[in-house]
């Protein structure tokens, strides 16, 4: 009965944010952030010491960025509600492509491709924007508990064309099969990892890492493309296309390591730019800092 009751709750807001004027839907999505910001001080106080640690910025102009970081994750909630409402006609004039002849070669390369993203800006958006300008995008996602939701959010992806695959058995075969049909991978590799496999600076602090993403790229002679999106102003957003990132099939460990090296230095720089569009409310430096 509560997953029910979530679920309805879920579609009357989705309901509510898709017929109203969309500056009405984004002050209902800066509302939602303000209260997440009010009501979970566990996460705020995260988000605070996080932004110290990594912008060496001052408790002040931490707090003030976690509260703007907190209003992006409430409208991240509202643009996914409004998903609907996006289109192969109107994508263009919503999210513009920084980078775009990077994409325009991986695609005339006739291998796949790996695209490595982050928790920054709002990620949902970027596999479904790349997939609605036409380029063959599938993304790895885990379940929701609420299983009424869960089906309801792999719905409104599915529209879009992006192809979604959950982090459940065969997940690696799956993979490797659509990079080796010559598509696109969105793997979202900024979180902290469990058993990690190697290390890397992040914001100058240490973070294990998993080489999974590497060594199937190496397997399915793909290159790894860093590509992010940042939410320009209300409505407006622009994809962020890096330089691709060859890799060799025979690669050894240490150029592993420095892959992802890389990958971690292109999340800081846009990261550093747009700085309240990252999930900062979560223990990504756990190894190298006593979280109070």
């Amino acid at each position: 009965m509560k997953d029910l009751a979530v679920y309805i709750l879920y579609r009357c807001l989705e309901f509510v944010v898709n017929i109203v004027p969309e500056s009405i839907a984004y002050k209902v999505g800066t509302a939602f952030g303000n209260l997440a910001y009010n009501v979970l001080p566990d996460r705020r106080r995260i988000a605070v010491q996080n932004l110290q640690l990594a912008l060496n910025v001052d408790k002040e102009q931490a707090i003030a960025l976690t509260k703007s970081n907190f209003e992006h994750l409430g409208k991240l909630l509202i643009e996914f509600l409004r998903f609907p409402q996006l289109s192969s006609d109107n994508i263009d004039e919503l999210v513009e492509v920084e980078g775009l002849k990077y994409l325009l070669e991986a695609q005339q390369r006739e291998e796949g491709f790996v695209i490595f993203s982050g928790h920054f800006g709002n990620w949902e958006l970027l596999g479904a924007a790349l997939a609605l300008k036409g380029f063959p995008v599938n993304a790895l996602a885990r379940d929701q508990n609420n299983e009424l939701i869960n089906e309801h959010i792999l719905r409104n992806r599915a529209m879009t064309g992006i192809s979604i695959f959950a982090d459940r058995g065969m997940v690696v075969r799956k993979a490797y099969q659509v990079l080796k049909k010559g598509e696109g991978l969105f793997v979202l590799g900024d979180q902290k990892k469990r058993d990690a496999e190697d290390f890397v600076e992040f914001f100058g602090l240490e973070v294990g890492v998993k080489l999974g993403t590497v060594n199937l790229a190496a397997r399915t002679n793909s290159n790894i493309i860093p590509m992010y999106i940042a939410r320009k102003n209300e409505g407006k957003h622009k994809i962020i296309v890096k330089e691709p990132i060859e890799i060799k099939k025979s690669i050894n460990r240490e150029e592993k390591q420095t892959i992802m090296e890389e990958l971690y230095t292109s999340l800081e720089e846009v990261v550093k730019e747009y700085p309240d569009q990252w999930l900062w409310a979560h223990k990504r430096w756990q190894l190298s800092v006593d979280y109070k």
